[in-house]
């Protein structure tokens, strides 16, 4: 299968890194900018490298190829949507899809395979929670948190630079998808406090937004109350509150992106954590399940965190997968419904799971009260 990875920043490079050099794949990268590709070449990767001009010249390298992966900001998805679309490849990204790009992506479907939404959150995340809920019917109440951490934390707040500041940003100031009394609704950010404790550990969880788009996946009716959390060190939400209202940074974009970038360290030793707790009745009586995944980066590698190593990791299942013809060639992929512990069994995941899932499977051990 030949692919071609838009995009030669952080989720790009990881791909391609994850990916060169495998028998079934031929893996080209493409970017507008030079210095990105230079610093992808650096790595020593059997990859191509390729820079495109416009729109036109992309759709050009794309029809030579079998996949095109779009690994860019959310706001250049729909164009290279589009280009794939009009050169016939297979399609996979990492962000919620929005009805603009389903709009570009349905004619797409008819004849390719598309993924969309395929990295952590949305991607794994609610791979998990609708496995939880398949095992787990019926289901009155969903928590989805997800937590990408420092190992160790060693600042106030907790944190430092592990995925996009800009995407950290969104999360902490646009609305939520949810779900309350059956009825899909938006909640504030940053609400919602509640805390959790794992294997010993104390975190604390709340409101955040981004981390699924879709309710729809899990059925109608659903569960009458899905919420989405973050997971963090406790107090790190009065640091986030302070900034954003204190200092009045919520309206100054700029200077809040700033001090993150200036302030924050970068985190490459970083723990992800993906908890599901399911709540319903059996006979009249209240009952509860929580399901814990617990990554950690691989130690082989050495190169990417744990959040950067399980999205390309999901999505490199995937492809594999397609390739292999696990998943129809044709049709929106509801990658959801894969059984998740075939996905964690897969060559790109379970090096990142085998050590850290200890002692965290969602047994009667993990106290977690919101």
């Amino acid at each position: 299968m030949k692919m071609t990875i838009v995009g030669a920043g952080n989720v790009g490079s990881a791909l391609a890194l994850a990916l060169a050099g495998r028998e079934e794949f031929s893996i080209q990268v493409v970017d507008r900018s030079e210095e990105a590709l230079d610093r992808l070449e650096d790595l020593n990767i059997a990859a191509e490298l390729r820079t495109y001009r416009h729109e036109e010249e992309l759709q050009k390298i794309l029809s030579d190829g079998d996949l095109t992966v779009a690994a860019v900001p959310q706001g250049i998805v729909p164009q290279i949507a589009t280009a794939a679309a009009r050169s016939n490849t297979h399609y996979l990204d990492f962000v919620c899809a929005t009805p603009e790009t389903l709009s570009i992506l349905a004619p797409l479907a008819e004849q390719r395979a598309v993924f969309t939404g395929c990295g952590v959150s949305p991607g794994i995340i609610g791979n998990v929670a609708y496995g939880l809920l398949e095992a787990f019917a019926p289901v009155t109440d969903l928590t989805i948190r997800v937590g990408a951490i420092p190992k160790v934390s060693t600042n106030r707040i907790g944190y430092g630079q592990i995925w996009n500041v800009d995407g950290l940003i969104d999360e902490y100031t646009q609305p939520s998808a949810a779900v309350r009394d059956g009825k899909a609704v938006m909640l504030s950010p940053l609400e919602n406090y509640g805390h959790l404790s794992i294997d010993g550990v104390r975190y604390e969880e709340f409101v955040t937004s981004g981390g699924l788009a879709d309710l729809s996946i899990f059925g109608d009716p659903g569960p009458r109350n899905v919420t989405f959390k973050t997971i963090r060190y406790p107090g790190h939400l009065d640091y986030v509150r302070f900034l954003l209202d204190d200092l009045g940074l919520r309206n100054r974009r700029d200077a809040l992106r700033s001090l993150l970038y200036n302030g924050l360290p970068v985190i490459s030793d970083d723990v992800l954590l993906l908890v599901v707790t399911a709540r319903g009745y059996q006979r009249q009586r209240p009952i509860e399940r929580t399901i814990c995944h617990r990554f950690s980066p691989n130690p082989v590698s050495g190169r990417l965190n744990a959040l950067t190593s399980v999205a390309i990791g999901y999505a490199a299942t995937l492809l594999a997968m397609l390739n292999r013809r696990d998943i129809p060639p044709v049709g929106f992929v509801p990658h959801h419904a894969i059984d998740t512990e075939t996905l964690l069994s897969s060559p790109f995941l379970k090096p990142l799971t085998s050590t850290a899932r200890h002692g965290c499977d969602g047994n009667a051990r993990h106290t977690i009260s919101s």
